[in-house]
């Protein structure tokens, strides 16, 4: 898209082209002295004589079909608007492009009030909402379509938005923001001051300027009328500051907020940990006996383990000493020893010669042993060897014998054998081969399968004509069924309204059709149209009845769930491409209850409601109550009465009701008041759906005569399919015939070409066997040879076993000089023994006594062994002690003068005092040590949060001081303007601060008063009538218009429900403020003006006129020109 500067307008509609050939400016404030030039132009064709100074100036551009449109006020004496006059970010000028009502309009608004007027529907409610959007706000700001592309003209794809605002002080050129948006994806693309740009550096630009759309105080759409009755006080008061305030007032506000709302959760946490303290700390005094117990047996336990650690330390003590006394006895006894030695040392060196002299005999005893078992051993040998010399002669002996036996058996038949096959083949050969032609028996073969596969292929031929026939036939008796079906059900009143259905909708009656076949494809029933389920209980209110519902009532099919809903969507429109109706009942019947009660009725006229005289499904009745409200609709068979009617005209209860001939709909609008009520009224018609004409018997005659057509088809067909099934069998048998012989050639075939593959073959075969009998000679000759082999190896064999002899002889030799030898060396060893054991008797006494003092040594040295391991085992325990962390001097000395024995008995006295203590679940001592954590931890924490909530209250505090002054004052300035303008209509009013001890809480409460018998009374929705509730809203935004920090300010219909007194006295209220000096720019929008209305120099009305009949050739209107030239005919007029 070109950028905003570049663009020019339509000639015929917006400018007077320079007739000097210059080219057209492309600034912004080239525009303006464009603008400036026409409306000078059109200024110079004001009558002023018929001007009135009162009245405000205004100018009109259009064409018929709201193609363009072009609203202005009158610009000052040099032809351009005085810039100076608007706020910064005011609304200099707004142009719009295929947008809602628009092909294309430019508004000029002024730079106070403008008042925006035009019938219904030409486009008044389109200004505000190009405004929200061209500035980068959201559409659910105005309460209509919640996307962008519906804002799109109709039958276009695209729209333009373009805003001018008013610049600060300091800048040169006026912003321009302009929004293309896209009808396909809800799209919308920027450009600012003419460059492509994005929403956020627009929004950046609108909060900048503090521009407010989202506040209603600020920006009041026609469809937030009703939201802004419905702010809460709370809500209203953060609006009005957000109207009001200065930007460090609604920080200060905010920051309030936040601390209240920290402060309030450090007071519900300190709150809440006193609570847990005080019950933490009541559950420790409960255990407390519990644990004193439980600590006492554990006193005990621990003294237990100190006495058995003392055991320890004594238990060592007295090993040591023990071990000390056993080493100081095998000192004594080996001191004892050596005297003994030393006093029989010559007696006993006798005895130690003959002993020497034993120990050399044993060892050459034990040499001569050694020698004989060697001298065995190779004598073993050597037998050894002869066995297997003779194991080797053996074994080739039986080789030769094997040899002879092949040689003389097995061999020579084989070769006889041999011969013998040879002859019978050469015999065979000789003999004529059989004839045998491979390719004309092949010939043969295929002509026969070329045969089979024609008789094939008119096989297949018939029997697909065959199927033809019978599926011709299904289908005839599936239709012949169905026309049977069809003529029965036409008796039924079902099927009368089905037939109906079809002529009425084939689309619904196909889905109903589809329907009956899958019922149970479903999670609960669905329901077909309510013309087949539902019937009138008296056919009297047959018209009036269906007189309050729509053909998509009497066609539509219901679900009663969800996923039925889409199942059944899925199927009707993307599977069968239907356009139908699908509904969901979402209700209970039983919540539809009459408005009153029957009696009640019957005064007014009403025999009684829709719903009573339709019978139907239960979800069927719900969904028609819910849509069409069928409960509160009233029916009668006379009309009512004038005073009837106007009880049910004023009456909340019914707006919808049926009499006579005559339907009637109130329609009320209660966003405007009470008063905002409207009439509509249309003839009852006869009924199309629930009727009781005649049936039309041309559909069963028509049934009856496709029914008898059917029949004479399906003859046909029978007599057709016999002769098919005929020809059928005749080609099977021929076929059958065809393969048999087919077979048989092939058989035949077989046989001859494997007879005379045989013959060829048996030249081969001889030269096989031949080659087979010259190995069997060749076998036979190497046979022989290896015969004469093994004889030689026999007779070398046998001379090793007469060497292996020879060799034995000489080992055995050997072994008896060895015997002689050992035999010597015994004899000797038993005279040395004898020699020792004659000394020994005469020194027995002295070995004894050696003997028994080194048994002794031996007692004593096992003794002190034995204490030793038991010493180190207690060392280690005292060591693991040690290691523990227990102090063993402390052991120690409780163990001096102590045995184990007596520390025995203080373990034991011990353990009774622990048995008479009662047992305590351990569980409660570590409940009560994990509750003293907890306890910590609380009291911890609630002293931080105590902390931290006196240094809140402080911030909170000290902001208040400065922040509740300037509250006060900004509202008591809203006071005293709203109760001046409510002084000026002779009411009252009041507004205030609500203040709470909660922050949140905080409200602006406003008070009124209408009547002078009356007190200020709250406005709220439910005490003021919706007139008065309006005149109150608008005097609140008139109130908020000098302090109001938003460059501009809309309101639209906000007079609709007001008496002409209220709306007079409210115009000229809303006339005074906002035409006065340095105030922000109004857009009052509006469809009707009352006569002899206050207007002010400082205001411009900007009047919308658009439409069909608006004549194309129209030219730029000047309404003042018109009203003039009005007054003058009305003088004439008045003077004749």
């Amino acid at each position: 898209m070109p950028p905003t500067t570049s663009r020019r307008r339509s000639r015929s509609v917006y400018e007077d082209e320079d007739q000097d050939g210059t080219p057209p400016l492309t600034s912004e404030s080239a525009k303006r002295q464009r603008h400036g030039r026409r409306r000078q132009a059109l200024e110079d064709d004001v009558d002023e004589e018929n001007s009135d100074a009162n009245e405000p100036h205004e100018s009109l551009t259009q064409t018929n079909d709201s193609s363009s449109l072009r609203v202005s006020g009158t610009p000052n004496q040099n032809g351009q608007h005085d810039m100076e006059e608007y706020h910064p970010g005011a609304i200099v000028r707004v142009m719009v492009e295929d947008f809602v009502t628009y092909e294309h309009a430019e508004f000029l608004p002024g730079p106070n009030l403008n008042m925006v007027i035009g019938p219904n529907g030409t486009g008044k409610s389109s200004l505000v909402c190009a405004i929200c959007l061209g500035l980068g706000f959201h559409p659910r700001n105005l309460g209509r379509a919640g996307h962008v592309g519906e804002f799109v003209k109709h039958g276009k794809d695209y729209a333009v938005i373009e805003v001018e605002l008013q610049a600060d002080s300091n800048k040169r050129t006026n912003p321009i923001v302009r929004v293309q948006i896209s009808r396909e994806d809800n799209g919308r693309k920027w450009w600012l001051n003419g460059r492509e740009s994005t929403q956020k550096a627009v929004q950046s630009l609108t909060k900048e300027m503090r521009i407010q759309i989202d506040n209603l105080c600020q920006f009041l759409p026609q469809d937030k009328v009703a939201e802004f009755a419905g702010l809460t006080p709370i809500d209203l008061l953060h609006e009005t500051l957000r109207a009001a305030a200065p930007e460090k007032m609604i920080e200060e506000q905010a920051q309030l907020k936040t601390w209240h709302q920290e402060y309030k959760k450090l007071k519900s946490n300190v709150d809440a940990a006193s609570d847990t303290l005080k019950q933490l700390e009541g559950r420790q005094q409960a255990q407390q006996a519990d644990v004193d117990r439980l600590k006492e047996r554990e006193a005990i336990t621990d003294r237990i383990e100190e006495w058995k650690k003392t055991r320890i330390c004594a238990s060592y003590e007295v090993v040591r000493v023990a071990h000390r006394a056993a080493k100081t006895k095998v000192k004594d006894a080996t001191a004892r020893l050596r005297r003994l030695e030393r006093a029989s040392g010559p007696a006993l060196e006798a005895v130690s010669s003959k002993e020497d002299y034993r120990a050399k005999i044993e060892l050459v005893v034990k040499d001569r042993e050694k020698r004989l078992k060697d001298a065995e051993a190779r004598s073993a040998e050597g037998i050894a060897e002869m066995e297997n010399q003779g194991n080797a002669i053996t074994q080739k002996k039986r080789e030769i014998a094997a040899e002879t036996a092949s040689l003389q058996g097995p061999r020579k038949r084989e070769i006889a054998n041999v011969k013998q096959a040879i002859t019978g083949l050469q015999a065979k050969y000789k003999q004529d081969p059989p004839a045998f032609v491979a390719g004309e028996w092949t010939q043969k073969i295929r002509a026969k399968e070329h045969t089979q596969r024609d008789i094939a292929e008119e096989k297949r031929q018939a029997t697909t004509h065959k199927d033809d026939i019978q599926r011709q036939g299904r289908a005839i008796m599936d239709e012949e069924k169905k026309l049977k079906q069809d003529i029965e059900h036409l008796d039924s009143q079902e099927g009368q309204l089905v037939s109906q259905l079809r002529k009425l909708d084939h689309h619904v009656a196909r889905g109903w059709e589809w329907l009956q076949d899958h019922r149970d494809e479903f999670e609960e029933e669905v329901f077909g149209p309510p013309m087949l389920n539902c019937s009138l209980k008296d056919k009297r209110y047959s018209d009036l009845v269906q007189s309050m519902l729509g053909r998509s009532d009497f066609l539509c099919f219901i679900t009663q769930t969800r996923k039925d809903h889409q199942k059944l969507s899925d199927q009707f429109y993307k599977e069968m491409k239907l356009r139908v109706t699908i509904k969901t009942c979402v209700n209970k019947i039983e919540e539809f209850r009459p408005p009153m009660s029957a009696d009640e009725a019957r005064q007014l006229g009403i025999d009684g409601f829709a719903i009573d005289y339709l019978d139907g499904p239960s979800p069927v009745l719900a969904t028609l109550c819910s849509d069409r409200r069928l409960h509160v609709s009233g029916v009668a068979l006379q009309d009512v009465n004038p005073q009837q009617f106007k009880q049910l005209f004023e009456g909340q209860k019914i707006s919808s009701w049926a009499t006579g001939s005559t339907r009637f709909q109130v329609i009320r609008r209660r966003e405007y008041g009470p008063g905002a009520e409207t009439t509509s009224t249309r003839q009852v018609r006869p009924g199309q759906f629930w009727t009781d004409q005649p049936v039309d018997n041309a559909e069963k005659v028509e049934l009856q005569k496709q029914l008898e057509a059917k029949v004479e088809e399906k003859q046909e067909l029978r007599k057709t399919f016999g002769e098919a099934k005929a020809q059928l069998s005749e080609l099977e048998e021929r076929e059958n015939a065809v393969k048999e012989e087919i077979t048989q050639l092939k058989l035949d075939k077989s046989k001859l070409q494997t007879a005379h593959t045989h013959w060829s073959a048996l030249p081969e075969k001889i030269e096989t066997e031949k080659a087979k009998l010259k190995a069997q000679q060749d076998g036979l000759a190497v046979c022989r040879s290896r015969i004469a082999e093994l004889a030689s190896e026999l007779d070398d064999l046998c001379s090793a076993k007469v060497q292996a002899v020879l060799r034995h002889k000489e080992l055995v030799a050997h072994i008896r000089e060895a015997r002689l030898a050992l035999l010597d060396a015994h004899i000797r060893l038993i005279e040395a023994t004898s020699d020792i054991q004659g000394l020994k008797d005469r020194n027995r006494e002295i070995t004894s006594n050696l003997d028994r003092t080194r048994d002794e040594i031996k007692n004593h040295q096992v003794a002190v062994r034995d204490l030793q391991q038991e010493a180190e085992q207690v060392r280690d325990e005292v060591a693991a002690l040690s290691e523990e962390g227990d102090n063993i001097d402390i052991y120690r000395q409780k163990a001096n003068g102590k045995t184990p024995e007596e520390i025995d008995q203080e373990i034991e006295a011990e353990q009774a005092n622990f048995s008479l203590i009662q047992p305590v679940d351990q569980q409660i001592l570590r409940q009560y040590e994990k509750r003293n954590k907890e306890i910590h931890d609380y009291t911890s924490r609630k002293e931080e949060q105590t902390r931290k909530l006196e240094k809140v209250g402080g911030q909170i505090q000290k902001l208040m001081h400065k922040w509740e002054p300037s509250v006060d004052q900004l509202v008591s300035r809203i006071n005293d303007a709203f109760s001046y303008n409510f002084q000026q209509i002779s009411c009252a009013g009041e507004v205030g601060v609500h203040k709470e001890e909660d922050f949140d809480q905080w409200a602006i409460e406003i008070k009124v008063k209408f009547r002078e018998n009356e007190t200020l009374q709250q406005l709220n929705q439910h005490r003021q009538s919706g007139g008065e509730r309006a005149v109150s809203t608008i005097f609140y935004l008139m109130a908020l218009q000098s302090m109001a920090q938003a460059p501009f300010r809309v309101v639209d219909e906000i007079n609709q429900g007001m008496d002409p007194r209220n709306e007079r006295m409210v115009h000229e209220r809303m006339v005074e403020i906002a035409c006065r000096e340095h105030t922000s720019q109004y857009f009052l929008i509006t469809p009707k003006l009352l006569t002899g209305l206050r207007y002010d120099p400082r205001m411009r009305v900007l009047c919308i006129a658009s439409g069909e009949h608006v004549p194309p050739e129209a030219r730029e209107l000047d309404f003042k020109k018109l009203v003039g030239l009005q007054r003058a005919a009305n003088a004439v007029k008045a003077s004749a």
